[in-house]
């Protein structure tokens, strides 16, 4: 009995459903990003960058030295060019998704970022050699169509260079993912400092004056730690057992979720369009979370 229960632990089945709710905390945790900014009264975006950034180095430093005892060294010296790469995609991300809320409107940002999962489900395709399944394919359809629903009503053809960054984004948050699983046999944790470093380092040029208020600070400090920091660690754990498309696709329930926090804090509604449309995307990841997998998928590389 006691072999059963360590093979069904140690079974791809149970490691994938482990990896999946790594991942879905991950896009809870993104999700709070919004109610943070919204409590920040004077901190600018560029001071939310780097505070927040400063969070998530530190709180990566922990991590690292608690899974090495202490050691943060050895780590840091295993970093490798998949690590580097995977640091710079995820800090363009980052600012990717700063500069086109900047020149463009948060609907056009949303419905860009849903093209993810797609860019990430092509990449693994043609990198890694990972298939994506059918039920893979429809609740990345079903997603699409939730965010479409979500703001369609709202979406223009005003702030391109917006747009632009914000395609920007999608593309380098479906690399990073991509990375994470080409990398899933080491250790990848260098990469979310890396990307922490690049974010930090960038908004220190943007930056005339460092004063920020504590308030706003104890804010930034805990986006970086917990809503960025810690969101990191789970999805890069969840990575070395779920393919890129469905790691791109099980975070979007940071999309449904980010209005949901703030109707219920703040007494926003979010509309009807955004309840209908974010109920598709639920059912979307809800298709992937639980589908049945009778086999693992194995990555196959190219």
């Amino acid at each position: 009995m006691t072999q059963l229960t360590q093979s069904q632990i140690t079974s791809p089945d149970h490691r994938y459903r482990n990896g999946a709710i790594m991942v879905i905390i991950c896009g809870l945790l993104w999700s709070t990003a919004g109610v943070g900014v919204r409590y920040i009264s004077e901190a600018s975006g560029w001071h939310i960058v780097f505070f927040r950034s400063v969070g998530l180095i530190f709180t990566i430093f922990m991590v690292m030295a608690w899974h090495h005892k202490g050691d943060i060294i050895t780590p840091l010296k295993g970093a490798n060019k998949l690590s580097f790469l995977a640091g710079i995609f995820l800090g363009a991300s980052f600012f990717g998704n700063i500069f086109a809320l900047l020149h463009t409107s948060v609907a056009n940002v949303t419905f860009l970022l849903s093209s993810s999962p797609f860019i990430a489900a092509l990449l693994g395709w043609f990198i890694l050699g990972e298939r994506v399944k059918r039920r893979t394919w429809a609740a990345i359809a079903l997603t699409s169509i939730g965010v479409s629903v979500m703001v369609g009503h709202a979406l223009n053809g005003d702030g391109l260079i917006g747009m632009a960054f914000a395609l920007m984004m999608a593309v380098s948050y479906a690399a990073f993912s991509v990375i994470m699983r080409r990398g899933k046999g080491g250790d990848m944790l260098p990469a979310a400092l890396i990307g922490g470093i690049f974010s930090m380092l960038v908004a220190t040029f943007a930056i005339e004056d460092f004063f920020i208020s504590w308030a706003d600070l104890a804010i930034c400090l805990a986006l970086g730690c917990f809503q960025m920091g810690l969101a990191l660690v789970l999805f890069i754990a969840g990575s070395k057992h779920v393919p890129a498309a469905e790691l791109t696709l099980l975070t979007m329930l940071e999309v449904i979720l980010s209005p949901i926090w703030v109707w219920f804090l703040f007494n926003e509604h979010p509309g009807n369009w955004t309840l209908i449309g974010g109920s598709i995307i639920m059912l979307g990841v809800v298709v992937q979370a639980t589908g049945a997998r009778r086999r693992h998928p194995q990555t196959q590389m190219l």
